[in-house]
């Protein structure tokens, strides 16, 4: 019994050390801030600085850990042959500078016809600040960081973030243990500087470096310009005394005397820079203008129509005025006709400020939009006419409201002073169920793009505030236009047939427009928020429908059922809401579905076209986006036929298809280059010569017809 109390105090005795000295190192040991983090749909990125406190003067050295979705990459700083590099951009005090980032080994990823440089999984840069000499001691360092980059998977979306952290400092640079194999993890992956000159020669479309270090086995050699090598080419590698001598296929660009990379073989990895002869500059006339590289579009793109302003204004009325005809504004307006059938001997003045509220409502809408995308354009956002369609919360909004508003005109529930009704109990009501008519059909014209818009819409984003404000407003006033002029010109309301039955019935079927339109906005919100959205989205609709029968039956039921129906109706909507957010919210996107044609389409990339260009080959593009009606109209009626293809293998064209469904910067610079702000577009590049833009309402006869000229 003594001796198992003697053990005990013992055991208490060593506890009680264990204890004191995890306390003391909890005290003793620097206290860190959690790491800075910069996260996206598809990449995180973390930024741990590699000490604990930094003296001024001396460098903080800072790791940026990214960590990527499973099936997505990202890139190296020569991406290969599509891509785009990531761009960091440093915030720091003044007088201090941010160094070079340090880019781990790439990999090649094939996505045959093309191979890119970049990373997968997992990877981390290595990034040094200089603090200034005359940085007060212990005074935190403060540091914002803006990264960019472009992730890729069956599709590329550009992704960003920006994140601010504090660096503490003291009267010496303290390291922290913690963090200190991730740094020296990080220095692993880094290519090392070899002790030897390399050198390259040239000998016509071949190029062969020879390097002191490196093995032949698995040997790759990846040029930081991106025009040095062909990227698809394979690498022929053969071991010497000296090294290791890698035969290489020429890229289209020139040589200055230096070819500088990254060489990784079985031995490692290694930065290279060797030196050869520079190559000639070659006689302007020895090759045809196509076979200059594209860094632009912009000296090959047609300009802007040049006519001026009034013929501008001109398209966007016209522009408009088309937009009445489509799917989703024909039923407002259609409903706005039927009441005023009811009141077409209604006083002049009743039905001048009728017309005066929808055509205000169409205007305030108009400057509103035109408002956000000068404000986006300014502050270097890629965006054009029915960006706001690239948004899944906008989108499943408007499923919603057009879904909610076919329940209406069916007859399901009523509004009393309706967005839809003419008239009300006075004058009042009916100028502001008019306005809000007209900014309604402002909202629900926004998916679609009429012929002539196009023009004019690219023109005014690319002109001055007080131009695109009288584009914009030109476009309002084509749309509010045909209702503006039946309530002014009473002849016509009185030739429209005599109140009936059948405006009843007439009104039950413009339900089903509406009702076809927000199936097909939900369609365009699962290309933009993953097939999850479908669920998600179907059952806030359901939850909608039954808010608005409820609502129905408390416009029919006693005072008692009113009140309960109602709030019922209010809490099925609230409902609505909450289920409609993992559909709000971008998942993991699948490709966007396209017609039957798009199985002998490329994906448009800059990269591409201009390599097609270099090579003397026609190439169409069609710029298109799963929001557009016009650009899926076109596609079920020319590029799914096998007319199409026909002509195509015809006559030796490339098809690139450029998907603006998602932001994507390059397609918005495409569309920019053409004087253009919205989808569809359709060029085609001749083999030699200027390119020609096509009519956006196509037909296989003005296909052929650009091709074979």
């Amino acid at each position: 019994m003594r001796s198992a109390i003697i053990v005990s105090r013992t055991l208490l005795r060593y506890l009680a050390i264990v204890v004191a000295l995890a306390a003391g190192y909890a005290v003793l040991a620097p206290v860190h801030a959690a790491p800075a983090v910069i996260e996206t749909d598809h990449i995180r990125a973390e930024l741990v600085a590699r000490a604990s406190t930094v003296a001024p003067g001396d460098v903080a050295e800072i790791l940026i850990d990214h960590t990527l979705e499973p099936g997505w990459h990202t890139y190296w700083l020569n991406p290969g042959d599509s891509g785009e590099p990531p761009i960091f951009e440093w915030t720091l005090p003044e007088g201090a500078s941010a160094q070079a980032l340090k880019f781990p080994t790439p990999q090649r990823i094939a996505y045959p016809p093309l191979m890119n440089h970049g990373y997968k999984d997992s990877f981390a840069l290595l990034a040094s600040v200089r603090i200034p000499d005359d940085w007060p001691t212990g005074k935190p360092f403060p540091v914002t960081v803006r990264a960019d980059w472009l992730v890729c998977e069956a599709i590329c979306i550009p992704e960003g973030g920006k994140a601010s952290f504090a660096i503490e400092t003291g009267p010496q640079t303290v390291a922290d243990s913690t963090v200190a194999f991730r740094f020296v993890k990080a220095e692993w992956e880094l290519p090392h500087e070899p002790a030897a000159p390399a050198r390259y020669e040239r000998d016509g479309d071949t190029i062969r470096l020879s390097s002191p270090v490196g093995s032949a086995d698995n040997a790759l050699f990846f040029a930081l310009d991106r025009d040095a090598l062909s990227h698809t080419a394979e690498h022929t590698a053969v071991a010497t005394d000296d090294g290791v001598i890698l035969s290489m296929a020429a890229g289209r660009g020139r040589l200055d005397g230096t070819l500088e990379g990254v060489l990784t073989s079985a031995d490692g990895s290694f930065w290279i820079r060797a030196t050869g002869p520079v190559d000639p500059v070659p006689v302007a006339s020895a090759a045809p203008p196509a076979a200059q590289p594209l860094p632009s579009l912009s000296a090959l793109a047609p300009p802007p129509p040049s006519s001026g302003l009034p013929q501008t204004l001109l398209f966007a009325f016209l522009g408009g005025l088309l937009l009445n005809l489509m799917p989703c504004v024909f039923p407002v307006l259609a409903l706005k006709a039927l009441g005023l059938i009811q009141h077409a001997d209604a006083p002049l003045v009743r039905r001048s400020a009728i017309a005066g509220g929808y055509t205000a409502g169409v205007l305030v809408t108009f400057a509103v939009l035109c408002g956000a995308l000068l404000a986006l354009k300014s502050g270097g956002a890629a965006v054009g006419w029915g960006f706001q369609l690239q948004s899944p919360a906008f989108v499943a909004a408007m499923v919603v409201l057009l879904f909610a508003i076919g329940l209406n005109l069916s007859g399901v529930y009523q509004i009393g002073t309706s967005l839809t009704r003419l008239g009300g109990r006075g004058p009042r009501d009916g100028v502001a169920g008019s306005f809000a008519t007209g900014a309604l059909a402002a909202i629900v014209a926004t998916p679609c793009t009429a012929p002539f818009m196009a023009v004019a819409v690219g023109t005014a984003l690319a002109s001055s505030t007080a131009t695109a404000a009288a584009v914009f407003a030109a476009l309002a006033l084509g749309l509010a236009m045909p209702f503006a002029l039946l309530c002014l010109v009473p002849g016509l309301a009185r030739i429209l047939p005599k109140p009936g039955v059948w405006m009843e019935r007439l009104k039950q079927v413009l339900a089903f427009p509406l009702y076809a339109t927000a199936a097909w906005l939900l369609w365009v919100l699962v290309q933009l928020s993953g097939p999850d959205a479908v669920l998600s989205a179907g059952v806030a609709l359901v939850l909608v429908a039954l808010g608005a029968w409820l609502f129905g039956l408390s416009q029919r039921g006693s005072a008692p059922s009113h009140k309960v129906a109602t709030g019922l109706a209010a809490l099925s909507l609230i409902a609505a809401l909450f289920a409609l957010t993992p559909a709000i919210t971008p998942s993991a996107p699948t490709p966007v579905a396209r017609a039957s044609a798009a199985d002998r389409a490329e994906p448009f990339t800059p990269q591409r076209l201009s390599d097609l260009r270099a090579e003397g080959e026609p190439v169409f593009v069609n710029v298109t986006a799963a929001w557009c009606i016009t650009c899926k109209v076109n596609e079920q009626v020319v590029f799914a036929s096998n007319a199409f293809e026909e002509l195509l293998a015809e006559r030796g064209v490339t098809y690139l298809e450029a998907d603006w469904t998602r932001r994507d910067p390059d397609v918005t610079r495409l569309l920019d280059d053409f004087g253009r702000a919205g989808v569809p577009l359709y060029a085609f590049f001749p083999a030699n010569g200027a390119p020609v833009v096509l009519p956006q309402i196509l037909t296989l006869s003005k296909l052929s017809a650009a091709f074979a000229s």
